[in-house]
Order: C-alpha cells, then structure tokens, then sequence
C-alpha cells in the first residue's frame, strides 16, 4: 500500500474536491509536504485520521441537532 497520497487521492477519500483538501492543507488541519513544483502530497495515515475526525464530529453535530430537535418538540405527533 502506498504511504503517501495525491491531493485528488485524499479528495476522493474525504469525498470533497481536489480544492478542498489544498484549503485544508493551507488552513493547518491536514498535513502535507510540498514537492519543489508545488505539489502536495498527504501521508495516508493523515488522511485517514483526518477522516476519522470529520466522521466523528458530523456524528456528534448530527446527535447535537437531534437532541435540540426533541426538545423544540419538532418530533411530537400532531393532534
């Protein structure tokens, strides 16, 4: 298995544009090393904990607007 990945290798895993991984490289929140022509590459290991991370936050952002829906009573049969 190759340790390094392409920033459209890293888009496809994260299932976003190739744009959007080189704004998360820019931005600190995924690592990557420069080639001299400019060219990122990403270490799979960093693209996977980067993943893990997201999908971890969207379930906890899902389970937050959940909860704040039940209490609004969003979920409450109509009468």
């Amino acid at each position: 298995m190759n340790e390094t990945m392409t920033v459209p290798e890293v888009a496809a895993m994260l299932n976003v544009t190739p744009k959007y991984v080189v704004k998360l490289i820019r931005d600190g929140k995924l690592r990557a090393s420069a080639s001299a022509d400019g060219r990122h590459t990403v270490a799979r290991r960093d693209a996977e904990a980067y993943r893990l991370s997201a999908k971890r936050r969207g379930r906890k952002a899902l389970g937050e607007l959940a909860r704040v829906s039940q209490e609004a009573g969003i979920y409450r049969k109509q009468k």
